[in-house]
């Protein structure tokens, strides 16, 4: 079974549209303010009202809880991915908590976690995501829920049978089907889902 794709940092209508119609399960819009990927709350409110399959989900990494769930409700996120634990969770959309292997704040047990999701992704000290950076698969914990994880950190058309391979729910891909910063390059998504739909297992 295939997993589920999430095209990360749209920025506009149009790359959103290509993503769905290719395949993307999960748009995703980046809300942290120090991302060149950043998106206003009415782009993203558009862009989401316009899909009609692909589900949109927020990046979130100073936004307190509160600001979050607005975002969410005006937005019409179906999730929200946050760099920060919240285990209270939140009231609508579904939380995915987002972490980086090998950073000084990553979680040492999984199991205990309050969230719907994970994401995890590589760690880099400059920025949250998008970065281009493979992490060791083998370091994914032995007891974790993998039909639970979206899996990040440099995955693009020529990993991604390698990537399907971990056998996690999604596979969540930004900087490698770009052509720069927040505009997606409609040759290398298409390539990303042809690769995808010839895996072999």
């Amino acid at each position: 079974m295939q997993p589920k794709v999430k095209i990360c940092g749209i920025t506009n209508l149009g790359d959103a549209l290509l993503a769905e119609s290719l395949g993307a399960d999960f748009i995703g819009f980046v809300f942290a303010e120090k991302s060149p990927r950043r998106v206003s709350e009415t782009t993203a409110r558009e862009i989401s009202a316009a899909l009609t399959r692909a589900r949109a989900v927020g990046v979130f990494v100073e936004h307190s809880r509160d600001e979050t769930e607005r975002i969410a409700e005006e937005c019409g996120l179906w999730g929200v991915q946050h760099y920060t634990y919240f285990p209270e969770g939140f009231w609508g959309p579904h939380y995915i908590y987002a972490l980086r292997l090998g950073a000084p704040d990553a979680p040492q047990d999984f199991s205990s976690l309050n969230c719907d999701y994970m994401l995890i992704d590589s760690y880099d000290e400059k920025q949250h995501g998008g970065t281009g950076k493979v992490f060791d698969w083998t370091e994914l914990p032995s007891g974790i829920n993998r039909a639970r994880v979206f899996l990040a950190g440099g995955l693009g058309p020529h990993n991604i049978c390698a990537a399907a391979r971990e056998n996690t729910f999604s596979l969540d891909l930004s900087s490698s089907v770009e052509a720069r910063p927040g505009k997606k390059d409609p040759a290398k998504l298409k390539k990303l889902f042809t690769n995808l739909k010839h895996c072999e297992g």
